[in-house]
């Protein structure tokens, strides 16, 4: 079972590596645009992360703005599939 904090380790290095930046400099309410993540940026990352995970993020219905929000939409997912 995942937990919060591996899923953030995990996005946190999706996103140093998208943008060659310190995995340490990214915490969980980093907002995403004060990072450098454009809109396209934002679904790239969590693309990468449905690969990672073997999960479909549907659209989200929530606004997307900090890597926290990242990491509670794919936590509630994960959560969702063990369940099922």
């Amino acid at each position: 079972m995942q937990n919060t904090q591996n899923t953030f380790e995990v996005v946190s290095g999706l996103i140093a590596n998208k943008l060659e930046i310190d995995q340490k400099t990214i915490t969980p309410q980093s907002k995403l645009v004060d990072l450098g993540l454009d809109s396209l940026d934002i679904f790239d990352i969590i693309f990468q992360a449905e690969d990672q995970y073997g999960i479909k993020v549907p659209n989200p219905s929530e606004e997307i703005a900090t890597v926290e929000d990242v990491v509670r939409m794919l936590d509630d997912l994960l959560k969702t599939e063990a369940s099922a």
